[in-house]
């Protein structure tokens, strides 16, 4: 047992640097007089915090940790009889919805920015006549990030006074940044503003459950109806008058906690770790796997982290150096490229190969030239992925792209793109999975409509549009006339509009063979500089509107403010079509650094190829073509380039569920569809369509690859 390393508990956010001695001196005199009731109102304690925050006894209620306080606002504030719900932000603190899930009230949520801020106007947004409570965690647990002062005065001017607007300030003790938003000071002017402070984080006071609200003396008042009198025990009481007597105490943790996050930045930053600027005494991390993977080896090692609701990122609370080292050596263990790649030594090359080029790259040339020589004989999906892994590192090294991401500066001719396009979507579901599903959500959209404007907005050849007529034409009733307006990069500075018009030359004649009424129009530009608004459409026309593998190219926050992303996303959400449906690869290479990115990036195209291996003749040509230039230029642009000049931005299909909330749209009612799409593709044993809240994710022998979902705008 002597040498038996103890646990590192980084899940829960207590203060890991221990407890005043002061506390312990007074919670032992305590002890002789447990036998009476406490303080009811804890009056004692709110007199010191009235005296140390400025503001009168009778603003501040003490409660059995925030925990409690919480569960009393709502349910003082929120009926699920009167149709009142909550709002709050998404990821955040889980008890938030979970006292309102309890109380059988409704919850709604404001999902974070891809940076993991607060996005004011979003939030704002989804307040109606129904609201009564929205919940801000300020900082953000779990992200750290938080809202500026200026951002919470606007927030709180714009609410209407039916809002309450709950800071949740847990961990504003840790809080550096000048210009947060501390809402104490705005308190006289809002009597909307409900402030919840506790003594479980940075006093070390978790196990004894103690915290308190700030509020105009309005808001105590209606609060105290639903509390009970004696509902925060002695000791607590006394250990958080102790706990504020002792400066030098709570100065010592403050201090150690930057020390030790510092030293955990660092340590993660060498690791190629992800991790984001925060403001407590923990860090959200993403190492482009699967965070069930890291937690799961961490747990065999006595080291408990956090979850959190996406399924690649883990909350580390901030400790001691001697826990803080254990766990980085633990991480090192698991991040380790033979770790990951036990079975496959050539995919462990490659991210052997990737981290010298981040930290040595006196020898990066010759690893490099190692990988592509190991990869060279391409004889299977490993070996082919590895090849286009060891390009795409030798153009980082070289810091050069070779028009990477732009699939028409190819030295191969138009028809040859065209035909190997062809073989990837009939060949395999990596997209007409997405067609098909979409295809079948719009037919039902527009079911006894007898005019359709669709609008696609990236329609590349048209391919999906075939096989949409061609299930209009079979409509009992006859089809319905279609517009089709499709959107695309120009072409050329010479003839930018060539290949729009092309398309629309074989759909127009596709569309007379079958006898279907259908113009088309096609636009040859940049989505991001296109305004959607000025499209024509008529008042009689069933809107419904199309994207795949498209809004990925389109920059967001990250690189580009304001965020185009989110514009187009708004566009398309005032159009207020009668369905959206999107496409998008299931990998995160918008926000994660270059080693994270790597690892996450490797494993999401060596499924690709593991499925072209399995289902694409070894020798075809075309097969050749879809490998080294279709992905291949993929997997060139996501490792070798960054800022702006990363094109291929893909986001895990949870991020665009959260961003598509975000900017007011909502999840569309649809029948289950799974087995209709998997004898309509013939789908390989392999594979597996897995529900996701708005559609479906193909998976390639557990693996996800790319997610198809549905869309509505909400009013």
């Amino acid at each position: 047992m002597g040498n038996t390393r103890p646990a590192y508990c980084a899940a829960s956010n207590e203060n890991l640097f221990g407890t005043s001695p002061k506390v312990m001196e007074a919670l032992q005199q305590a002890l002789f007089q447990i036998n009476s009731y406490p303080h009811p109102d804890a009056a004692p304690l709110r007199t010191v915090l009235a005296s140390k925050l400025g503001i009168r006894p009778s603003e501040i209620l003490v409660g059995s940790g925030s925990a409690e306080l919480i569960s009393l606002l709502v349910r003082r504030f929120c009926s699920p009889s009167r149709v009142e719900s909550v709002l709050s932000l998404s990821p955040s603190y889980p008890l938030y919805r979970q006292e309102a899930q309890a109380l059988h009230v409704p919850f709604r949520i404001a999902p974070l920015t891809s940076a993991y801020e607060v996005d004011v106007h979003s939030l704002l947004s989804k307040v109606d006549d129904s609201t009564r409570l929205c919940f801000l965690c300020n900082p953000n647990n779990p992200t750290g990030t938080y809202l500026p002062m200026s951002e919470l005065e606007y927030l709180l001017r714009k609410l209407p006074p039916h809002v309450i607007l709950v800071v949740d300030e847990a961990y504003i003790e840790y809080v550096t940044a000048p210009d947060y938003g501390d809402a104490l000071a705005l308190l006289p002017q809002f009597p909307n503003l409900v402030i919840l402070r506790t003594f479980s984080k940075a006093y070390g006071l978790a196990s004894l459950r103690i915290g308190y609200m700030i509020a105009q003396e309005g808001v105590i008042e209606k609060v105290l109806q639903v509390k009970q009198p004696y509902n925060v025990n002695q000791l607590a009481q006394v250990a958080a008058l102790a706990a504020l007597a002792d400066g030098h105490f709570l100065n010592q943790t403050l201090a150690a906690t930057r020390c030790g996050k510092f030293k955990l930045e660092q340590a993660l930053q060498r690791l190629g770790v992800q991790y984001w600027p925060s403001q407590s005494n923990f860090l959200l991390l993403d190492a482009g796997i699967k965070a069930e993977v890291i937690d799961r080896h961490l747990l065999e090692h006595q080291i408990q982290s956090r979850r959190t609701e996406d399924s690649f990122s883990l909350r580390i609370t901030v400790g001691p150096d001697e826990n803080q080292l254990y766990l980085i050596a633990m991480l090192e263990n698991i991040l380790h490229p033979t770790a990951l790649y036990p079975q496959q030594p050539l995919l462990a090359q490659v991210l052997a190969t990737g981290n010298s080029l981040q930290h040595d790259t006196a020898d990066a040339s010759e690893k490099i030239n190692e990988l592509i020589t190991a990869a060279s004989g391409l004889h299977n999906a490993a070996d082919r992925v590895a090849l286009a892994f060891a390009r795409a590192l030798a153009a980082r090294n070289q810091q050069t792209t070779l028009h990477a991401g732009n699939l028409y500066n190819s030295t191969y001719g138009v028809m040859d793109m065209i035909s190997a396009f062809n073989v990837l979507v009939n060949a395999t579901p990596l997209v007409s999975f997405g067609h098909r599903f979409a295809n079948q959500i719009i037919l039902s959209a527009i079911a006894g409509a007898n005019k359709v404007y669709l609008l696609d907005l990236g329609i590349g050849s048209g391919l999906q549009w075939f096989h949409l007529l061609e299930q209009l034409a079979k409509l009992p009733g006859g089809s319905p006339s279609l517009h089709l307006t499709g959107i695309d990069i120009p072409d050329s500075a010479e003839e930018p509009a060539r290949r729009l018009q092309e398309t629309g030359i074989r759909l127009e004649e596709h569309a007379r063979r079958l006898g279907i009424p259908f113009s088309y129009e096609g636009i040859a530009s940049r989505l991001e500089d296109f305004d959607l608004s000025t499209l024509r459409i008529a008042p009689e026309q069933a809107l419904v509107i199309n994207s795949a593998l498209t809004l990925h190219h389109i920059p967001d926050q990250l690189v580009a403010q304001p965020d185009e992303r989110d514009k187009v996303l708004r566009q398309i959400r005032a159009l207020k079509p009668l369905v959206f449906t999107l496409t998008e690869p299931d990998s995160e290479h918008n926000k994660l650094d270059y080693l994270p990115r790597l690892r996450e990036s490797l494993r999401h195209y060596h499924t690709v190829f593991d499925v072209l291996d399995t289902l694409l003749p070894q020798d075809m040509p075309e097969r050749q073509i879809i490998e080294q230039e279709f992905f291949g230029r993929e997997i060139i642009n996501v490792v070798a380039s960054e800022g702006a000049d990363r094109v291929e931005r893909h986001e895990r299909s949870d991020a665009w569920q959260r961003r598509l909330v975000r900017n007011g749209f909502g999840p569309i009612a649809h029948p289950d569809l799974a087995q209709d799409l998997t004898d309509e593709l013939r789908l390989h044993p392999d594979f597996s369509l897995v529900q996701n809240g708005a559609g479906y994710t193909l998976h390639w022998k557990g693996t996800s690859i790319i997610a198809s979902t549905a869309w509505r705008a909400e009013a």
